[in-house]
């Protein structure tokens, strides 16, 4: 439904997918801005958070396609990975559809403030002999079961889970511009399992979803022009300082 969207709340949607999907294909966090616009422009905070996978999925779908076409994408390592989050995957969207939106809103708020708090404190550890993940042969079991928590966490909440997953990839060594592709890959295979979960429960607003990725895609699309350590800082901290405004309107308004 599209009751919402007047003229200046498609812009702001489009506008803030733009944003969001710069931010997702450079890193990571851009649901921390969507999630809240979607809640502002009046979707209650669980069809916010299924609606918001709809957009996330086209603007993989069209990012991993980039990817492909500029030759840096490493399918095998970027499969093997994903088939570790699937099954904390579909928990972790199972557990979102039955929370209330109380306690949904509780949860997103302060998993924004911890995640920003990691963003803002974590270092840059893209330096050092990095590796092509096509060139890996580290162990899986450790990284494996890292995936399986991080699926868990994106089922439920898809807010910042790049960061996490750029987390392991980073503790495995991975070159983050051949690991963005892998990230999104991960991310795009679990969203399709969660999206399947909220649309099952009723818990999308598939309208208002496809006018947000288009504005993901818009940004998806100039997100894969810009060299992955390019102004990554000053954006992390500018969507960080975002995100806790966010966060406490959130506890305000419970």
């Amino acid at each position: 439904m599209l009751e919402n969207l007047t003229p200046l709340n498609l812009v702001a949607v489009l506008v803030i997918g733009a944003i969001a999907g710069f931010i997702n294909v450079l890193a990571g966090g851009g649901s921390f801005l969507t999630l809240p616009l979607l809640i502002f422009l009046g979707l209650p905070p669980n069809i916010a958070n299924g609606t918001n996978r709809l957009a996330i999925l086209m603007q993989n779908t069209f990012a991993v396609g980039r990817f492909m076409k500029k030759k840096v994408y490493p399918g095998k390592f970027a499969l093997k990975a994903a088939l570790f989050t699937l099954p904390g995957a579909i928990a972790g969207a199972w557990l979102a559809t039955q929370v209330s939106n109380s306690q949904f809103k509780l949860s997103l708020a302060l998993v924004m403030i911890g995640m920003s708090l990691f963003t803002l404190f974590s270092s840059s550890r893209n330096e050092g002999d990095l590796l092509n993940p096509e060139s890996y042969v580290g162990a899986w079991v450790g990284p494996g079961i890292a995936y399986f928590f991080v699926g868990i966490y994106g089922g439920y909440i898809q807010a910042g889970v790049g960061f996490l997953v750029l987390s392991v990839l980073l503790w495995q060594n991975i070159n983050l511009v051949h690991g963005n592709a892998v990230k999104l890959t991960i991310i795009f295979f679990f969203t399709a399992i969660a999206l399947g979960i909220f649309a099952w429960n009723g818990q999308v607003n598939w309208a208002m979803g496809a006018m947000l990725g288009v504005g993901n895609i818009i940004g998806a699309w100039a997100g894969t022009h810009v060299a992955i350590k390019k102004g990554h800082k000053f954006i992390k901290h500018v969507v960080t300082i975002a995100v806790i405004g966010f966060a406490i309107k959130l506890l305000i308004d419970l």
